[in-house]
């Protein structure tokens, strides 16, 4: 009887970590997703010169990834919220892992623009549903730092990509490299599909220690609440919101910035301060390696300012606006930066101190969507694909009209600083779902 004690205490003490498992898997597959995403800038000077393409046309072949991302992400975040994130997340990870390997075996300019713009799609919605199983397998309370380590997982994604992807592209080219980091995708896919479930109370191993710290807040919905119990999606709140405005606008910055990080750094080094490929792989991983820290700090810094003020708008509020005013300093002074060096420490500060304010972000529009939270999230993140489509476009055309890039980053300093105002308009406590 003892030892049938001592198992079932062991069995319960284990199960108590259940949702660190969860935590794992989608830590893995943000990491994945920038993986796939960032792949391509490294390997832009060999698809420029393979298919004989403009910068120009590189520039729309960026872009186009972020326009069907776009158009699809409020669709994308809606539909995991009614179908469950394990159907949803499967779906997404299997379609936009066969579209990086359909990467790898383009042979024009108008086929790699189809397979971006068919990535762009498969891809929509994965962040969105993360944050929504995340939701469900932690309190609210604990909601800052754990969207912090969703983040931490993709900025180290797209830190590992660039020296990982240059190093595979001198060793097995870049068609190859594409195919093999598709694979990556599909190995995770098949575990999340076997081990996952979206209700914790249906996961054998969830105790029930860990279903009441869990349900701390009232209980998990099944996937199919929100049509069983006479929740429809509040769409005429959600359009009317004023604090979900700000955070779609807000949030619009995010990829100005960032989305030269994933697609033109490589390059501004090596034309610009005349580095080899591979040094600028390992140069365009600071900003991301940084970000990736900052992540987990600006989420765990949000959830203690909210403890110690007692006030969620504020814990909230001022994380994000000290984060995008450092954000629109970096910047500033990667504009005015000289050498290889301190212009890549400018841009790591800026990547830096945007990174705190990014998961407060998502905690911030998980708090306001409620048991909306897919399609709120969706809502706010449109709004960074449609900076990620402008982006690339834009430093091409700063850099053909100025010849630098240096343009380019002024710009973005006034985008993050006005962007950083709005968090002032931004009010998490007052949720949409009531």
């Amino acid at each position: 009887m003892a030892e049938l004690r001592l198992s079932r205490g062991y069995i319960d003490k284990i199960s108590r970590f259940t949702r660190y498992r969860v935590l794992l898997l989608m830590f893995l597959v943000t990491g994945i997703t920038y993986l796939d995403r960032v792949c391509i800038s490294a390997a832009a000077p060999r698809i420029t010169a393979d298919l004989r393409l403009t910068d120009l046309q590189m520039g729309y072949a960026f872009s186009v990834f972020a326009l069907s991302y776009g158009l699809f992400e409020i669709p994308m975040g809606w539909w995991g919220d009614r179908i469950g994130q394990r159907k949803m997340l499967t779906r997404i990870v299997v379609c936009w892992s066969a579209f990086t390997v359909i990467t790898g075996l383009v042979w024009s300019y108008f086929a790699l623009i189809f397979a971006r713009f068919i990535f762009g799609a498969a891809e929509a919605g994965a962040f969105p549903t993360v944050a929504r199983a995340l939701a469900r397998w932690f309190p609210a309370g604990e909601r800052g730092w754990v969207t912090g380590i969703m983040w931490t997982g993709a900025r180290l994604g797209g830190a590992l990509a660039p020296p990982l992807a240059t190093l595979l592209i001198v060793w097995t080219g870049w068609r190859a490299t594409f195919v093999l980091f598709g694979a990556v995708g599909l190995v995770w896919s098949a575990v999340f599909w076997i081990w996952y479930r979206d209700d914790p109370a249906q996961h054998r191993s969830v105790g029930p220690a860990e279903l009441a710290h869990i349900q701390r807040h009232g209980p998990v919905r099944a996937p199919d609440a929100h049509l069983a119990h006479g929740f429809p999606t509040p769409w005429r709140r959600i359009f009317s919101s004023g604090t979900m405005w700000a955070l779609f606008w807000m949030y619009f910055a995010t990829s100005y910035g960032f989305w030269f990080f994933l697609t033109w750094l490589p390059t501004y080094l090596m034309r610009e301060h005349s580095v080899t490929v591979t040094k600028a792989g390992f140069l365009s991983a600071m900003p991301l390696a940084l970000g990736a820290v900052a992540c987990l700090t600006g989420g765990a810094l949000s959830d203690w300012l909210t403890r110690r003020t007692g006030s969620l708008r504020w814990g909230r509020r001022l994380v994000g606006l000290a984060g995008f005013t450092l954000t629109a300093a970096g910047f500033a002074a990667a504009a005015a930066a000289e050498g290889p060096l301190t212009a890549v420490v400018c841009l790591t500060l800026a990547a830096g101190a945007m990174d705190l304010a990014v998961p407060v972000a998502w905690a911030a529009c998980l708090d306001v969507g409620g048991r909306f939270g897919g399609t709120a999230t969706g809502f706010m993140n449109t709004s960074s694909s449609i900076s990620a489509m402008i982006s690339p476009i834009a430093a091409a055309k700063l850099f053909e009209t100025f010849g630098s890039f240096h343009a380019m980053f002024a710009s973005a300093a006034a985008v993050y600083l006005l962007a950083g105002l709005l968090w002032l308009k931004i009010d998490p406590s007052r949720p949409v779902d009531n």
